[in-house]
């Protein structure tokens, strides 16, 4: 019994399989293959399709202050620092292009610029009209106690800067502590998040 089960499938499979090759063979004899010009227009119809997808716009102008608001907080601390998400958004009538990465400067309460992170060379981000991005920031070991209050943080632009609103250290309690007296403090931002 278990031969005749075994040899009856192989018969069944075989049958199978030269039914699907003759039925290919007929489909590929009757229906010739279309005219190559007529296998074109959807080549060609692919690139406005792509230009329709959501891609950083090369036209856009740099952010200007005028159309950028940012905005961070509430303080988080964690292993002796302060932290704060960003949320940067476009205000402006059109898309705009932010710098390659966030660079931050701390300001004292007469304007001088205390501590910065570097500008990262290229464009950034398109931000559509109404449109947001974000980044964090930390900020950490603040021994200089002498510097004028308030101290306020600063997004760069290609041109100018915007206050990053929320994040004003107006007291010694909204400063980080100092865990390294005589080493400078420490400020950094991630890279540009959706």
């Amino acid at each position: 019994m278990p031969t005749i089960a075994h040899t009856s499938r192989p018969r069944c499979s075989r049958n199978a399989f030269v039914v699907l090759l003759g039925a290919l063979l007929v489909n590929a004899c009757g229906n010739p293959p279309s005219p190559s010009p007529t296998a074109s227009p959807p080549v060609s119809a692919s690139p406005s399709t792509s230009t329709s997808s959501p891609v950083p716009n090369p036209t856009a102008a740099a952010c200007v202050a005028a159309d950028i608001r940012a905005t961070g907080g509430p303080w988080g601390g964690a292993a002796g620092s302060r932290g704060s998400d960003i949320v940067v958004e476009n205000r402006g009538s059109g898309p705009c292009l932010l710098p390659a990465g966030p660079a931050i400067a701390l300001v004292d309460a007469g304007g001088t610029v205390v501590l910065s992170t570097p500008a990262r060379a290229g464009e950034g981000p398109s931000v559509a009209p109404g449109g947001s991005v974000g980044f964090s920031l930390v900020f950490g070991n603040w021994c200089n106690e002498g510097t004028p209050l308030p101290l306020t943080f600063q997004l760069a632009l290609a041109a100018g800067a915007v206050d990053i609103a929320g994040l004003a250290a107006s007291s010694a309690g909204d400063l980080p502590p100092c865990n390294g007296p005589g080493l400078p403090p420490s400020l950094s931002a991630t890279d540009w998040q959706p």
